[in-house]
């Protein structure tokens, strides 16, 4: 992602990183909805769970933004459709307009982290460590 303003995802925290289609760069909800499928397609996630993530993330989302700045968003949501995290970056070679992003910069990584509602507190630590590394990451700027 040279000269994108952001790290590689997948370097700094080991998830798979897949490219956002057009038709994924609509909006957050058109990312969120594509990066569930692809947890589906690569069974990840089970088929019957895709649309309860999805729900959740997106609801997470209407709460207050996740675009944390420097290009990236973390959409996430605690389900008790998954065991263990799930994580997944969507790069977009064209930006994603995210409302509410913190400095306002089109984002270009979209990381989502679904986690287990079974675990809340160690869930949302490692949210924390993730957003931490993404957010205070060196810049390819």
């Amino acid at each position: 992602m040279g000269g994108q303003g952001v790290s590689d995802p997948a370097g700094d925290l080991g998830f798979p990183v897949v490219d956002l289609p057009p038709s994924a760069r609509a909006s957050p909800e058109a990312a969120v909805r594509f990066l569930v499928e692809w947890l589906v397609r690569s069974g990840r996630l089970q088929p019957g769970q895709a649309d309860r993530v999805t729900r959740q993330v997106l609801r997470r989302e209407s709460l207050g933004s996740t675009g944390i700045g420097r290009g990236i968003a973390v959409p996430h949501a605690l389900s008790d459709a998954v065991g263990q995290v799930l994580g997944v970056a969507g790069r977009a070679a064209g930006p994603v307009a995210w409302p509410g992003a913190f400095d306002s910069v089109p984002v270009r990584v979209v990381y989502l982290l679904v986690m287990p509602a079974s675990a809340p507190g160690e869930s949302l630590r490692a949210l924390e460590a993730a957003v931490r590394k993404l957010r205070d990451g060196p810049a390819d700027t």
